[in-house]
């Protein structure tokens, strides 16, 4: 029905044909139709009961949610343009009497309260429209907050000479406004973008980047998951912070470490900062343990690991044989393994530079946060228990006391005590890889790094980044460095992301295929899809009982549901100008059926200077 038919039919005449359309008139018809909707939507809830309009429900209920969502913005434009929080208690009282029963006012039998006709004298019940809002809607403070500061991200309004402006962010505005996205990843990027504000004003074209940056980031936001977007958005923080030039890996390297941020509800907390090779061998780690279908993600054998305790007797027994062999019995004796010098010092210990275990009481105590607490390691457990359970030196308070954990100050190692802590953490991740049984362990990943560069990043004649396969920007050095440590594979690729070595044909993609792919695509290629490339399956682009060959120009990475997917037909692969895959969702996710991809995995930071 149309808006101005809908108002004179619930306005009526009032006694006089031809009555004029009144703001009271707009009001009431505006509250009807609220009432309508929320009388039509509990019809409709309980007499649907067929699936084909339970969906077009759904999607008629979340235009609802996005529409009520402006008109809450539009509301609280309007009550801070007319100052409505300046209003004197007996005119809440009665507006709040109305809005609990309506009918007399939609009768047009109870006129609301008149507007004040002097400015407002004394001590006004709220202070501002925040309190206003808050107050009087009984929503919170901070979502009244909110709404105040997303008036001038995604309204127009007027200046101080009464001249219409427009929105702060125009294009997210005009998003809000027609519904097209979720109004609170809307009001997400609004927020994130504004705080990024100074750092856009210092570019030399500000006005362009500004105007740049809201398109990306509304773009994203329109098509793509949440979380894609955060990165997008954390990608351009970093890139403006970072400005004409990157900070130097000394200045990097000083920020790092692993930090001790005391015990809250019987928890230790820490803070975890990594240099991006290092954030790589971590998220590499974290993915292996992911996937249930390795050793090293073992799901019973680490719930086991997890209930297990590790004091002494049968139950540190056990615990000990699940971490070596993955069961409770059957696993070869560790005696052989560590008879001889090293007999007695745990394997997680490893020299930095070589990997191997280290077997010299002093370079480990070098290694270690207390130096002179790691007699449990090496003495009779009575005597490390002396040393804890006392009041001297040692005790446990003072081992973890905050000011010398969290430490600065720089060791006679070079290392300030958190970066001393990462660097242990770090070769308990590296050395998982070199297993001395030759088995692989439980809970114990291997994690590998894939380095991509372009050739003339190998040859040294560009100064420019090698990225990882989880979108880890490396410096030139730590691309150099990861290029002659063990468990990094460089992957040789052209300016445009052409692989320059194929490899030969078979009917699964061997290892070292998988590997590139994965490394070109970071995960599954479906838009939004955040499988990690440990779980994905590398799919054929002309299905081999078609004559399709097993290359790596012609595999993409699909995550098991999206594989199936491409198969059944629900979307479509195509492969783009550059030579890489994109993908053409179904119509009713997409109406323009354009190729997009995934930019979860690849959304490094934008070069803005």
């Amino acid at each position: 029905m149309e808006t101005d038919r809908f108002i004179k039919l619930t306005a009526g005449t009032r006694g006089t044909p031809g009555h004029p359309v009144s703001p009271d008139d707009e009001l009431r018809a505006l509250l009807e139709a609220q009432a309508l909707a929320r009388d039509l939507a509990r019809r409709v809830s309980a007499h649907t009961h067929s699936p084909v309009r339970a969906a077009l429900f759904a999607r008629a209920a979340e235009d609802e949610h996005r529409a009520a969502a402006h008109t809450r913005l539009l509301a609280a434009d309007t009550a801070r343009r007319t100052l409505a929080h300046e209003l004197p208690g007996e005119t809440f009282d009665a507006l709040a009497a109305i809005h609990r029963d309506p009918s007399g006012y939609l009768a047009g039998t109870t006129a609301l309260p008149q507007d004040p006709r002097t400015v407002p004298t004394g001590r006004p019940v709220f202070k501002d429209t925040r309190a206003f809002l808050s107050g009087f809607l009984h929503i919170s403070f901070f979502e009244a907050r909110e709404r105040v500061r997303s008036i001038d991200r995604l309204l127009p309004g007027t200046d101080i000479n009464g001249v219409p402006t427009r929105p702060k962010f125009p294009v997210l505005a005009g998003d809000f406004a027609d519904g097209t996205a979720d109004p609170g990843q809307i009001g997400a990027a609004a927020r994130k973008l504004e705080a990024l504000a100074p750092g856009i004003d210092g570019h030399p074209d500000a006005a362009t980047l500004a105007e740049t940056l809201e398109d990306r980031v509304a773009e994203s936001v329109r098509t793509q998951d949440p979380r894609t977007t955060a990165k997008l958005l954390a990608g351009i923080q970093t890139s403006l912070e970072r400005g004409p030039e990157d900070l130097p890996e000394e200045v990097l390297r000083t920020r790092t470490g692993l930090f001790y941020r005391g015990t809250t509800g019987g928890l230790g907390e820490f803070l975890l900062r990594t240099l991006p090779r290092d954030t790589e061998a971590l998220l590499a780690m974290c993915a292996s343990t992911d996937n249930p279908r390795t050793k090293a993600g073992d799901r019973d054998g680490l719930l086991a690991q997890s209930l297990s305790t590790t004091g002494t007797g049968t139950d540190a027994a056990a615990a000990d044989t699940a971490l070596t062999d993955g069961s409770a019995s059957g696993g070869p004796s560790d005696t052989a393994e560590h008879a001889g010098p090293g007999a007695g010092f745990p394997d997680f210990l490893t020299d930095p530079a070589t990997g191997a275990p280290l077997t010299d009481p002093a370079t480990i105590r070098n290694l270690s946060l207390d130096p002179d607490g790691l007699g449990n390691l090496f003495t009779p457990a009575t005597a490390a228990n002396d040393r804890i359970e006392g009041n001297g030196a040692g005790s446990r308070n003072e081992l973890f006391d905050p000011g010398t954990f969290n430490s600065t100050a720089y060791g006679g190692d070079g290392l300030t005590p958190p970066q001393r802590h990462l660097q242990g953490l770090l070769n308990l991740i590296r050395a998982a890889g070199q297993p001395r049984t030759g088995k692989k362990t439980i809970g114990l990943p291997s994690p590998k790094t894939l380095v991509i560069a372009t050739l003339d990043e190998l040859r040294g004649l560009a100064d420019t980044h090698g990225i990882t396969s989880r979108g880890q920007r490396l410096t030139p050095a730590e691309l150099r460095q990861g290029l002659c440590n063990g468990g990094v594979i460089p992957a040789v690729m052209g300016g445009r992301s052409q692989i320059l070595d194929l490899g030969q044909e078979e009917r699964f993609f061997p290892e070292y295929m998988r590997e590139i792919i994965l490394g070109i695509y970071g995960g599954c290629i479906m838009p939004g899809c955040t499988v990690p490339p440990e779980h994905c399956e590398i799919d054929h682009d002309e299905l081999w009982k078609n004559g399709g060959t097993t290359n790596i120009q012609d595999g993409r990475p699909l995550c098991s549901g999206h594989h199936h997917a491409r198969h059944t037909g629900l979307i479509d692969v195509v492969r783009a100008d550059d030579g890489l895959f994109s993908v053409i969702l179904p119509k009713f996710m997409d109406p323009e059926q354009k190729p997009r991809r995934n930019a979860h995995w690849r959304t490094p930071a934008p070069p803005l200077f």
